[in-house]
């Protein structure tokens, strides 16, 4: 999920079951959300961010395709890539998007291979990227989480003790968080621009999902969390302590996307909910 405005909403997915698997894009034009046709639909999408209403890209494929396609504002437009995308991160023309081992970068053209950080033990697993510096977590063994700094094309390795990395967030250069989990604790990261720091988070059984951020005092995460009655909770950090907050239940959810909203003070949050052998999504916004 990815918000560029009060009145532009983008989300990403699948429907469909085995053999049957088929992209779903939804669009929030400011009051409901509607489906949006994907030519050559088979597979599923994985990624999607936006800079603004007119800039925004999304990976996906499966069936031994892969795709990235580009919203100028006015429609979609389908470029070649290679390799499957995991992740992908939108700073105006500066487009980056990790595979399973490599950071790659849009010139204008194409997407050409910028970085090599991955290998046989070590698979990425999410990227950010603003005014010219560039964050990717990966893990090492589903033990070892990594993250990388890069700036002018050079990448500075950090190896951690422990843990597994899902998502990462920029707000500055010397500000930036990174989540996940240790076990069936969350994991939370913060770049002060020298060292990590782990802080202490809530009492929270299981894994933080997603972060975002409207400032360096307005910081917000969201994901699965036993204890609570919908299975979801969101952490805030509002720059000297942290709260808690659940959602309405709104199903047993396993996995929570939140996103601010720019242009407002409201954030958005994603559930996929088990429903029966499948799932469906609930969809709140927090005013």
């Amino acid at each position: 999920m990815t918000a560029a405005g009060p009145e532009l909403a983008w989300a990403i997915g699948s429907t469909g079951w085995e053999d049957n698997v088929r992209m779903s894009l939804r669009a929030w034009d400011g009051s409901r959300w509607r489906a949006v046709p994907v030519e050559d639909a088979q597979g599923g999408l994985a990624s999607i961010d936006s800079d603004g209403p007119r800039n925004a890209w999304m990976l996906g494929g499966g069936y031994g395709k892969t795709l990235a396609q580009h919203w100028d504002g006015h429609a979609w437009r389908r470029h070649r890539l290679p390799g499957y995308g995991q992740d992908v991160a939108v700073d105006g023309r500066r487009v980056v998007v990790i595979s399973n081992t490599a950071v790659l970068t849009w010139n204008g053209t194409a997407f050409v291979t910028e970085k090599v950080l991955g290998g046989e033990e070590t698979r990425l697993a999410a990227v950010d990227s603003s005014a010219g510096h560039t964050w990717v977590t990966g893990n090492r063994d589903e033990e070892q989480p990594v993250i990388w700094h890069g700036h002018n094309g050079r990448y500075q390795e950090t190896a951690l003790p422990e843990g597994y990395l899902t998502a990462i967030l920029q707000i500055s250069p010397d500000d930036v968080w990174a989540v996940g989990s240790i076990g069936e604790r969350p994991l939370v990261l913060h770049w002060n621009g020298r060292s990590w720091e782990r802080p202490t988070v809530p009492p929270w059984k299981s894994a933080l999902q997603s972060v975002t951020a409207f400032g360096p005092d307005d910081v917000w995460f969201a994901g699965k969390d036993h204890d609570a009655p919908g299975g979801v909770s969101v952490l805030h950090w509002d720059g000297r302590s942290w709260t808690k907050e659940v959602p309405p239940p709104g199903g047993e959810g396993h996995h929570a996307l939140i996103e601010r909203i720019p242009g407002t003070s409201q954030l958005w949050l994603m559930v996929n909910v088990a429903n029966g052998d499948s799932e469906s999504i609930v969809t709140f916004r927090r005013k």
